[in-house]
């Protein structure tokens, strides 16, 4: 695959190939079934990357240490709701609306009816 980037604070635009390996047998038998097969099982391992970045650098979820048996499964099960729940309401800034959450009972119960969890 390749990739144009647009960096907005540095003005800089940059080029790159992707190269992706995947043990999925492809069932399309036309081209543009098969860009577009492609395209979404990209398109969902860049979910899945994003998801981590927001665990590894929001959630600072790698320096947290748990000691009771099945703590840490059930900590990871609430943060990749919240992110869930979160996406959802599509926020520019996953941090901000974080803490605009954290700090307002009122603001997460507004977030959990807007997005039909209440």
């Amino acid at each position: 695959m390749e990739r144009e980037t647009f960096e907005i604070a540095k003005q800089k635009t940059t080029f790159d190939t992707s190269y992706y390996v995947s043990n999925s047998a492809i069932e399309s038998s036309s081209a543009k079934a098969l860009i577009e097969e492609l395209f979404d099982a990209i398109r969902f391992h860049w979910g899945v990357e994003s998801n981590n970045w927001i665990r590894d650098v929001t959630f600072n979820e790698d320096h947290i240490k748990t000691k009771a048996g099945n703590q840490a499964q059930i900590m990871a099960l609430l943060r990749g709701l919240s992110i869930e729940l979160i996406r959802k309401t599509a926020p520019k800034n996953f941090q901000a609306a974080i803490e605009n959450l954290a700090d307002s009972v009122t603001n997460l119960e507004g977030m959990l009816r807007q997005v039909k969890f209440l």
